[in-house]
C-alpha cells in the first residue's frame, strides 16, 4: 500500500469506483473536502490497491484523540469491505501507528460485526439527512403540506416579480453579499468561515460545469441561492442553501424548484447533510420527512 499526495488521477478514481457503490455520505464530495478546513486538502494521501482506494489527511483540529491520520471509509465495493478494513489494519499494524476511520457507512459496519474491530457508536449531531428527491420534488402528503402551502403562497404573493434560474458568473457578488448579511451577528466557532470559503469554491465549480447552483431574484435583486452537486453513487448533496426571511416562504420555494430542476432524473437520493446538533436545523430537517439517516461510525485502529 503506497500513500501519495492526493491528485487528479486519484479524484478521477474516487469518481470511478463512487458509480460501483451505493455510498450515501457526502466525505468523497470534492467541494466537501477542499471546502472543510477539516480535511485539510493539502494534506491528503491516497493509495490505490487495485479494487480499493485508501484516502487518508492530518485532520484541522484533531480528531478523536487520534495522534496522527484519519482515514476515510476504504472506497470499495461493499462485498469487500472487510477484506479492504483489515489490509489497512494490517498496513498500520506494521509500521506501529494507530489511526481512525471516520464516517463509516451502516453498512460497512454490518460487514465488520465479529471481524474484531471495536466500533463507536454513530453521533447523531453528524449523522446526514437523506430524502427521497420525489418527496422533495411533489411536496405531497399530510406531513409536507405546510411546505406546499409556503410554495404556493410564496408564487402567488410574488407572481410577476420572482425568477428562480441558473447562476452566473456575474451573480457572484450579489450572494456573497447575501451570505455576508445572512452571517452578520450569528456566533461562529469557524463553521461560518468554512462554509464561505466552500461556498467560493462551489460557485466556481459551477462554473465549470463541476457543481450546480441557482439564485432566487425577487425585483431584480438575489433573495436566494443553493448550491448542490450530484455523486456518481447517484446521491445528491446540497451543500449550501440560504434566503431573505423577509421574503414569506423562500426556502420552502428554493428547496423545491432546486429539487425539481435537478434531481427529476439521476439520482436516488438526496444528501441535505447533518444539522450538527442545532436544534432550530434539526427541526427544519426534520420537517422535510427524511427517509434514512447515514449514520458515521468510527474505527480506532
Amino acid at each position: 500500500m503506497l500513500f501519495e499526495e492526493i491528485n487528479d488521477a486519484h479524484e478521477e478514481r474516487i469518481r470511478e469506483l463512487l458509480a460501483q457503490t451505493e455510498y450515501e455520505g457526502s466525505e468523497f464530495s470534492l467541494l466537501c473536502r477542499r471546502g472543510w478546513s477539516f480535511y485539510n486538502y493539502a494534506s491528503m494521501q491516497a493509495a490505490d490497491t487495485g479494487d480499493t482506494l485508501f484516502v487518508r489527511f492530518l485532520p484541522g483540529g484533531g480528531f478523536q484523540d487520534c495522534s496522527k491520520y484519519v482515514y476515510l471509509p476504504p472506497l470499495t465495493k461493499l462485498s469487500n469491505v472487510r477484506a479492504a478494513m483489515d489490509s489497512l489494519k494490517a498496513y498500520l499494524e506494521e509500521r506501529g501507528e494507530h489511526a481512525c476511520v471516520m464516517a463509516l457507512p451502516q453498512e460497512y459496519a454490518g460487514r465488520l460485526q465479529g471481524a474484531g474491530y471495536e466500533i463507536l457508536p454513530s453521533n447523531p449531531d453528524y449523522e446526514e439527512y437523506l430524502y427521497d428527491p420525489r418527496g422533495l420534488i411533489e411536496l405531497a402528503g399530510k406531513k409536507l403540506h405546510a411546505k406546499r402551502n409556503h410554495v404556493h403562497r410564496f408564487c402567488a404573493v410574488y407572481q410577476g416579480r420572482y425568477a428562480f434560474r441558473s447562476y452566473e458568473p456575474a451573480d457572484k457578488p450579489g450572494i456573497m453579499r447575501l451570505y455576508a448579511k445572512w452571517s452578520d451577528g450569528k456566533e461562529d466557532d469557524g463553521t461560518l468561515m468554512n462554509e464561505f470559503r466552500l461556498l467560493s469554491l462551489g460557485l466556481k465549480m459551477a462554473e465549470e460545469g463541476r457543481a450546480y447552483a441557482d439564485v432566487m431574484e425577487i425585483d431584480g435583486k438575489i433573495a436566494g441561492f443553493a448550491l448542490g452537486e450530484t455523486l456518481p453513487s447517484g446521491v445528491a448533496v446540497v451543500h449550501v442553501e440560504k434566503g431573505e426571511i423577509e421574503f414569506d416562504g423562500i426556502y420552502s420555494v428554493i428547496n423545491q424548484m432546486f429539487s425539481k430542476k435537478h434531481f427529476e432524473e439521476g439520482v436516488r437520493l438526496v444528501n441535505r447533510q447533518e444539522d450538527m446538533g442545532l436544534a432550530g436545523l434539526r427541526r427544519a430537517k426534520r420537517s422535510y420527512q427524511p427517509v434514512k439517516m447515514a449514520k458515521k461510525h468510527v474505527i480506532k485502529l
